[in-house]
């Protein structure tokens, strides 16, 4: 962007509209009539699709049109006419829901009027962006209210339907006049946006009735099919609807000889009284001979079949006859679609004109401010050709390939060049007349039909090539149509639009380098002679622009182009230096002519623009360096260059990995320079490194020393450090630099006296810090004091040792090691205090001195890793080697204790029992995770008591001798695991949560015996890589590696979508300059940022008291809060605050209004959140660190080195540091929030783990349940559960009993076995099979025990629920072996069927339930594929596969559609036999059994019978039940056992819907003793409730109900409850990672997904009700929101940052939000 330059003016909004085919025509400079493109010589025909005048297509031609050659012109439109009008492919589904909704015969909408007038009325105030009157119209209705003031009875008359619409007009004239400042494009408002786009979708919806409610018509509607994207078929009346319609002498107007009359009108305009009016409502004067438009271009065409042959079949439209109900089918052409389309839209101009008109400043108007739309928007009747220019041919060599694109456009020549030909021959035929044979006729108009679909075909696969694709080789994608080249990442926006290739950009490999400055980045010359930036050449850097222009473009430092002042560029490549002189010498002087100050647009009366030299990069220019993947903020930050001479490679400060995720392992990184001072002033300011100290996501640092600095760090300030003069000068000259004028403030170095003087001078390494710290220290500042701990724990180095606490006082370092906790990426540190007390650009000096200061020094004391660094002391091994033989048999212990059973078997027979049970438990996954976790438990005791009893103890070497120890401790690389894994033993090995998983076999490894319970063989390895691993071992363990390296793989890219889905949602809420965060619509989504104004990374140190009091000095002098006296109110807000507070510590609640709300807390001081200033009174109360000044302290006075400070001061201090600390406005809040969720989830694993073994619940963790919540906003979670706190003084049994009732209880849980016995019995001369089945139960101890079940309620659950179930398995089973029989029957000697192609459905059946469903189908097809194109490639593969797999599958279904006609032939058989059987008498065995048992168990047995006629018998005791029951013996044989097996898992004797099971564990909260938590799979609110009250006293808090199915929550107790909800379980999901996420991006997240009350996700579903149709082209499905956008008439007025991007406007945010403006004198 050239600054010199002023832009007088700039895009401010983009409309979207249709261009009418006159349009086309318009614009076009060619008709394209030609299909061939090229003539013998390879040059382009005339009228071809590569025709002059639509551009040069090579180098040295010329333009024909505008006579520019190949690179200056801009390209021109052809266009191809199409023979008939056809359907507009992108809008074709719109133009089928609209002509459903029409009426045939009145060509009006099918609604009331009344209704309609409602509809209009509220889209006109959306239009106005009134919501709540729009909301208010419901409330109006029709009066017809008793007259109150006459006799009883007198009724007043209905109010007439236009006494309605006035009042209606009325209440909407007061709207309008009460907001007169709203005009008709002020719909953009997200709520009431998304309202309109409802209301829209609703209105159509409505309109589809069967009979039109108009009171002139009252004719029932036709009903029509849409066949793909190709016809649209009508389906005829029934007979008893066409009696009707000749009752009612209603008659069908013929809308194709609409043209026909509007041609004879323009030719006769005398005419116009006979002609019926095209526009009338009612057609009787249509004159009796035209013919009544039913068969027009049908395939009967000359079939009127009088009514004597009513009773004819009826065809479908591929020429079957239908059966008996059939209706007549017929194809409607898209011309006389359009024909009713246009009556319709003439005849509701109003409605049609506030669904599709146009909007946006230049939107036609009528007097009304309607903008009139037309039908002809969905219709094509010519085709847009593009320029040449972007349809390039494709060279190799000699040879020139087609552009895909051409392909297509020559297909719909040719296709309207036959459709010509046919029509021709049709014509000739006819002339012929009578001699031609009528076979003749329809076989032309047949294959003019086919043709005229065929045209449709080729156009719908030019604009978008999957609704059509022509058939293309396997695997081949079919040419991308104009859709194609839109969507996905490569189409025009995302690849062109939204992100461009870019000069003045660089990319290397970077390499490490200790001695440059953090904040610097080292450029090799090669770059630097290439990146050039335009200096403007002034009398101040003339003779250095000179020397520069001369030296040239090869000699560095030097210049490679001169800009003179009307924009044309001098090349210095091939100049001589002396004509490079005689430009050097011209710099200063005008260029001649006033070619220079171009009059154009905005000028001054001086030239003002100056010449630029393109100057090469050199040290101290601003270059923004950036590493992919960019997830967040600190990816890209600003670095000084320095040019560093015969390197090759990009050298950075390590200090800086952290920020980029960088390592020197070979990555790459970008440079970009930016090319004028605005931006470079920016970079400086806001983007360079030293100010991205600390991370957005969290607000701790992200910068720090790694690895070798932090054990020089431990060495160099440990006890036993001790420099000699020398050695103390060296380190220091060597880390502070003192040459360079950034090394310190007071220009001489300041130097400490030694600690010990005899026998030779000695200085500490901490004086060496402290010397340090003195030099940095601002003069205006007091040195640092500051308390903080050290990682490394005291008792390592010595008994008493407080080495662990890192004490400064007055900047020296007293006592305490550094670590990585002092100068590492970790807060509250030395250099995070620094940053803090001193600012960003001391903490970045200081870790560049530190880095050298320990570079240095590790020169000095070198440091390795050895192998007695990893050895143990023989009693170490001695120890390692008992523990392990005595945990030898843990795997086989821990397998009999997961089984209950086995604790009452003989010990010899436990080993034979245990496989058996094993095997048993292989088959089932939920039983395999109990064992695995049995096992798992006891291993990991053993691993831990293995690592307890070697380290740090038994080792050869103890730290800090231990190098190995000295790197974990001190947080330098590997952590204690690591050290283990060498040195004791590598642990379990897991894959997915689990042990290693076990074959079909039996066995984990082919070298283990079937079911080995040993741990080994459940990869537990207890090998360490000091002695090395087995080979068994190792395979465990590579199974584990490559586990982490798959899930690397996959969770990339799931987590790059989830992040870019919260960006393009996000991207648009800023803070404004009231506080508040909006939308770009305006819309408030938080009144605060966070609740409390404050900037996550400027709050990190603000309850840091301590830090603040003891600093006070240096803090002052740095907020100078002097300077506010006069300026602020500092009165009011500390007054409210106060009083909130004194109510606070009354009543621990206040009803005030936050005093952030009353007093704006940029304006107010004192004006903090509640929280604060609570925490503050408590300090200053406490006054633990004895600093402030108390009002008792009248003991002895004390000398201190400072006066304490006083409590009013030091609230002042705070209250200042507050208001410093509040979000600057423009801040892009949304962003920061999706980058602070995306950024972490690259870190999670994608693997669910799950909660402890047995009967616990499942849940779903990372980036699933992440996608979840977010991104689809499941109504439906996968695991959903819920958790209870139990009333204290509730006994464990109830609580048992209660947790039994809750869970879910099938039949299958009390049934043992189940036997079946079958026999042939005859039965008056029929013989029928006779089946007994016996369901055996557990004992009736065990199952009333286990589940708290009475035989009562099990004897219930026979009554209806088993035998209706039993009844529909076995209709099931008989049904398919059926079909199989018949299917066999019918494929004898046949060959497979070809299957129809998708978009052929072969269905003939009448209604439009199958083509909306088939649309369905289709949109969700489009959907997921489109969701894929925008998620991740892996997906898209799965996707193929899975189809692939669905289409071997679906020849199987193809085949059963053959019997699947006669189910009720079946159930009839099969079923109502046998209801008049004798039914047999209950022989119960139950001789104790009470009377009320047996009552039931008679009840029981009539319903079992009614329920399942084909029974003979039932009977029931508490130990099982028998069920007889009879089928004919000519029945297919059953299996039985498997049915019943079925039926007893779907029989539910009692359940909680949506709860399968609930169980108790102790509340760890450490609230009171003994309280219990109640957690359930499942989830349903509701039925909680019910269940809970059901008894008399309630066992459960209903007020600690939660469940983690957020929108229930929010259904069940309102949408703040939701976002509670939300903002709990996204923290849940971090939280299992050790994951910080700072709460204000969170709660952002939370208040944009419940803004309208719902539960909005974060997917196209979710955007699709954001104003900006720029944005949500830019997000996915561009074709559609584009097309949605085109057909309402929508426009963007660019407040999105995606709009703005995409017509490169600046952006709305940051420095973007405000612009300068200069005061003019009104004097002058």
């Amino acid at each position: 962007m050239n600054i010199t330059r002023s832009v007088p003016a700039t895009v401010s909004s983009v409309s979207f509209s249709f261009l009418t085919t006159e349009d086309v025509r318009r614009i076009s400079v060619k008709q394209i009539t030609n299909p061939v493109l090229l003539d013998d010589l390879n040059r382009p025909n005339p009228g071809g699709l590569y025709d002059p005048a639509l551009g040069p297509s090579e180098k040295q031609d010329i333009c024909s049109t505008c006579r520019l050659t190949y690179f200056t012109c801009p390209g021109h439109f052809g266009h191809i006419e199409l023979p008939a009008p056809l359907f507009h492919p992108l809008f074709m589904t719109k133009m089928y829901d609209i002509l459903r909704g029409t009426c045939l015969f009145c060509h009006r909408f099918k609604v009331s009027r009344i209704t309609l007038c409602k509809y209009v009325a509220k889209l006109r105030l959306l239009e106005h962006g009134l919501l709540v009157a729009a909301n208010m119209l419901d409330d109006l209705n029709v009066s017809t209210a008793k007259n109150g003031e006459d006799d009883e009875g007198s009724d007043e008359p209905l109010e007439s339907y236009e006494d309605f619409e006035k009042r209606v007009n009325a209440f909407v004239a007061v709207n309008f006049a009460a907001a007169s400042s709203t005009s008709r494009d002020n719909y953009k408002d997200g709520l009431v946006f998304q309202e309109r786009k409802n209301l829209i979708s609703q209105f159509i919806k409505l309109t589809h009735t069967k009979k039109c409610p108009n009171p002139s018509c009252g004719a029932h509607g036709y009903t029509f099919r849409k066949e793909g994207f190709t016809k649209i078929v009508e389906y005829d009346l029934t007979q008893k609807q066409k009696d009707i319609h000749s009752m009612l002498s209603l008659k069908r107007p013929d809308v194709m000889m609409d043209h026909v009359y509007a041609k004879r009108l323009a030719q006769h305009p005398k005419l116009a009284k006979t002609v019926p009016n095209i526009v009338d409502e009612s057609d009787e004067e249509m004159s009796e001979d035209e013919p009544a438009g039913e068969n027009v271009f049908s395939d009967q065409e000359d079939e009127a079949t009088p009514a004597s042959e009513s009773h004819h079949l009826a065809k479908s439209v591929s020429g079957k006859v239908k059966g008996a109900r059939g209706r007549n089918e017929r194809v409607m052409t898209p011309e006389e679609c359009r024909a009713h389309l246009r009556r319709l839209f003439a005849n509701e101009a109003v409605i049609c004109s506030l669904l599709f008109g146009r909007h946006g400043p230049f939107a036609p108007l009528t007097a009304h401010s309607l903008s009139l739309a037309s039908a002809d928007m969905f219709f094509l009747g010519v085709l847009p050709v593009t320029p040449t220019r972007f349809r390039p041919p494709a060279k190799m060599g000699e040879m020139l390939f087609e552009h895909p694109q051409n392909e297509l456009l020559s297909r719909v020549l040719n296709t309207s060049y036959r459709l010509r030909d046919l029509n021709e021959t049709l014509r000739a035929a006819s002339a012929k007349g009578a001699d031609s044979s009528d076979l003749d006729k329809r076989k032309i108009l047949q294959a003019l039909l086919d043709s005229l679909v065929q045209l449709q075909v080729d156009v719908n696969s030019f604009i978008d090539s999957s609704k059509n694709p022509a058939p293309v080789r396997q695997g081949k994608l079919p040419p991308a149509g104009v859709k194609q080249l839109l969507e996905k990442k490569e189409g025009l926006f995302r690849m062109h639009m939204m992100g461009k290739r870019v000069n003045y950009a660089a990319r290397s490999v970077i390499s490490p380098d200790v001695n440059i400055e953090p904040n610097e980045i080292g450029v090799p010359p090669v770059f630097a002679r290439k990146l050039t930036f335009p200096e403007p050449v002034t009398p101040a850097n003339f003779h250095e622009m000179r020397t520069l222009v001369i030296a040239g473009p090869h000699n560095y430092p030097g210049a490679t182009m001169v800009e003179y002042e009307d924009g044309h560029l001098q090349f210095l490549e091939k100049m001589t230096v002396e004509q490079r002189t005689a430009i050097a010498n011209q710099l200063l002087t005008p260029q001649e002519g006033d070619r220079g100050s171009s009059k154009t647009g905005l000028h001054t009366r001086t030239p003002a623009i100056n010449k630029k030299v393109y100057r090469h990069l050199r040290d101290g220019d601003l270059l923004i360096l950036n590493r992919q993947p960019t997830l967040h903020k600190p990816s890209m930050m600003v670095h000084k260059a320095r040019v560093l001479q015969g390197e090759k490679t990009i050298r950075m400060h390590y200090a800086n990995c952290n920020s980029y995720n960088a390592d020197f392992d070979g990555d790459e990184m970008n440079i970009h320079f930016p090319q004028n001072q605005v931006a470079r002033a920016e970079a400086m300011f806001i983007a360079n490194t030293d100010n991205q100290y600390l991370v957005p996501t969290s607000g701790k640092p992200l910068r720090g020393l790694i690895q070798d600095h932090v054990v020089a760090g431990v060495w160099m300030t440990a006890q036993d450090a001790f420099f000699t003069r020398e050695e103390y000068n060296q380190l220091l000259y060597g880390a502070l630099r003192p040459e360079d004028d950034t090394g310190h403030y007071s220009g001489r170095l300041v130097t400490l006296p030694p600690t010990i003087w005899k026998p030779k001078p000695l200085w500490t390494g901490k004086q060496i810090i402290s010397t340090v710290l003195k030099n940095i220290t601002p003069s205006n500042a007091d040195g640092l004091n500051l308390d903080a701990k050290a990682k490394v724990p005291g008792h390592l180095w010595g008994k008493d040792s407080q080495e662990e606490k890192v004490i400064f006082m007055d900047g020296e370092l007293l006592c305490g090691v550094l670590d990585k906790s002092a100068f590492g990426a970790s807060d509250y540190g030395l250099v995070h205090s620094v940053y803090e007390l001193y600012g960003a650009d001391v903490a970045g000096r200081l870790l560049g001195i530190l880095s050298r200061l320990f570079t240095k020094f590790l020169q000095h004391r070198a440091f390795t890793c050895r192998v007695d660094d990893l050895t143990l002391t023989p009693e170490g091994n001695a120890k390692r080697r008992e523990l392990l033989q005595k945990g030898a048999n843990l795997g086989t212990e821990g397998a009999i204790e997961n089984f209950p059973s086995l604790s009452t078997t003989p010990p010899e027979e436990r080993l034979s029992k245990l496989s058996d049970l094993l095997e048993d438990v292989l088959r089932d996954d939920s039983k395999m995770a109990g064992l695995d976790m049995t096992v798992k438990g006891k291993l990991a005791r053993l691993t831990k008591s293995i690592a307890d009893a070697c380290m740090p103890h038994g080792l050869l070497r103890q730290f800090p001798h231990n190098h190995m120890q000295a790197m974990t401790l001190s947080g330098a690389k590997g952590s204690a695991v690591n050290a283990q894994q060498i040195s004791c033993a590598l642990g379990q090995q897991e894959l997915e949560g689990r042990r290693v998983p076990v074959m079909v076999s039996g066995k984990t490894l082919p070298s283990f015996k079937p079911f080995e319970t040993k741990a080994i063989a459940g990869g537990y390895v207890a090998s360490r890589f000091l002695t090395g691993v087995k080979p068994q071992e190792f395979f465990f363990h590579c199974m584990a590696g490559r586990e982490g390296l798959i899930d690397t793989a996959v969770k990339t890219s799931r987590s790059g979508y989830l992040q870019r889905c919260l960006i393009k949602h996000l991207e648009g809420l800023r803070v404004h300059y009231d506080n508040t965060v909006r939308g770009s619509d305006a819309s408030i989504y938080q009144f605060h940022y966070g609740g409390d104004a404050l900037d996550v990374t400027k709050q990190k140190h603000l309850y840091q008291f301590e830090f603040m009091a003891r600093n006070e000095v240096s803090f002052v002098n740095r907020y100078r809060p002097r300077e506010l006296l006069g300026i602020m109110n500092d009165k009011d807000a500390v007054k409210y605050m106060e009083g909130i507070l004194k109510e606070i510590r009354k009543t621990s609640h206040t009803d005030q209004e936050p005093t952030i709300s009353v007093y704006n807390p940029s304006r107010f001081l004192g004006s903090t959140s509640e929280k604060f200033a609570q925490n503050v009174e408590e300090y200053v109360r406490k006054n633990p660190h004895k600093l402030l000044k108390s009002k008792d302290d009248h003991g002895l006075p004390i000398k201190r080195r400072k006066p304490l400070l006083s409590s009013k001061r030091f609230r002042l201090l705070m209250n200042v540091k507050y208001m410093c600390s509040l979000v600057d406005p423009g801040e892009a809040v949304g962003l920061l929030a999706s980058q602070g969720v995306g950024e972490p989830s690259t870190q999670m694993t994608l693997n669910t783990f799950h909660f402890a073994g047995h009967g616990a619940a499942n849940v779903t963790l990372g980036i699933p349940r992440l996608r979840e919540i977010v991104m689809t906003a499941s109504t439906k979670p996968k695991t959903p559960s819920m958790t209870m706190n139990v009333r204290s003084a509730i006994a464990t049994s109830e609580i048992d009993a209660f947790c039994k009732k809750a869970g879910r209880l099938t039949m299958s849980q009390v049934v043992d076995k189940v036997t079946v016995r079958e026999k042939l019995v005859s039965n008056h001369g029929s013989r029928l099979k006779e089946y007994l089945v016996d369901l055996a139960f557990y004992p009736k101890i065990d199952y009333q025990a286990e589940y708290d079940v009475q035989p009562s309620e099990i004897l219930a659950a026979f009554a209806t629920r088993f035998p209706l179930i039993f009844k529909r398995e076995i209709q099931t089973e008989l049904k398919k072996l059926d079909q199989d029989l018949k299917t066999q029957m019918a494929n004898i000697g046949k060959g497979k069927a070809v299957q129809p192609r998708s978009g052929e459905s072969a269905r003939d059946n009448d209604g439009e339930g199958d083509a909306e469903n088939e649309e369905r189908q289709r949109d969700k097809e489009d959907d997921e594929a489109s969701e894929i194109g925008d998620g991740d490639a892996s997906t898209v593969k799965r996707q193929r596969q899975t189809k692939e797999q669905v289409s071997y599958d679906d020849d199987d279904e193809e085949t059963k559609s053959l019997g699947e006609l006669d189910d009720d032939a079946i159930e009839a058989a099969y079923a109502s036999v046998g209801e008049d059987e004798p039914e047999p008498v209950v022989e119960s065995k139950e001789a104790s059994a009470s009377k009320e048992f047996l009552d039931q168990l008679h009840a029981t047995e009539q319903l079992f019978m009614e329920h399942f006629p084909r029974a003979s018998s039932f009977t029931f005791q508490e130990s099982g039940c028998t069920i007889g029951f009879e089928l004919p013996s000519d029945m297919p044989k059953l299996l039985l056992v498997g049915i019943v097996e079925r039926t007893c898992l779907k029989a539910v004797i009692r359940e909680i819907p949506g709860i399968t099971d609930c169980f108790k564990s102790k509340d760890d909260s450490g609230r009171g003793e003994g309280l219990y938590r109640l957690t359930t799979n499942g989830s349903n609110i509701p039925g909680l409730w019910h269940f809970a009250c059901s008894d008399a006293e309630n066992i459960i808090d209903e007020r600690s109900i939660y469940s983690n199915d957020i929108d229930a929550i929010r259904r069940s107790y309102g949408v703040e409850a939701g976002r509670a909800t939300i903002l709990r379980e996204i923290a849940g999901v971090f939280d299992v990672y050790k994951i910080d996420v700072d709460a204000r991006h969170l709660e952002l997240i939370a208040d944009y997904m419940t803004f309208d009350g719902g539960y909005r996700p974060f997917n196209r579903t979710g955007i699709s009700g954001n104003p900006s149709p720029l944005l949500k082209a830019s997000f996915e499905t561009t074709a559609s929101f584009l097309s949605e956008a085109t057909l309402h008439g929508d426009f963007d007025d660019l407040r999105s940052p995606s709009g703005n991007i995409v017509v490169g406007r600046l952006n709305l945010t940051g420095t973007g939000v405000f612009d300068v403006v200069l005061p003019v004198d009104a004097a002058a």
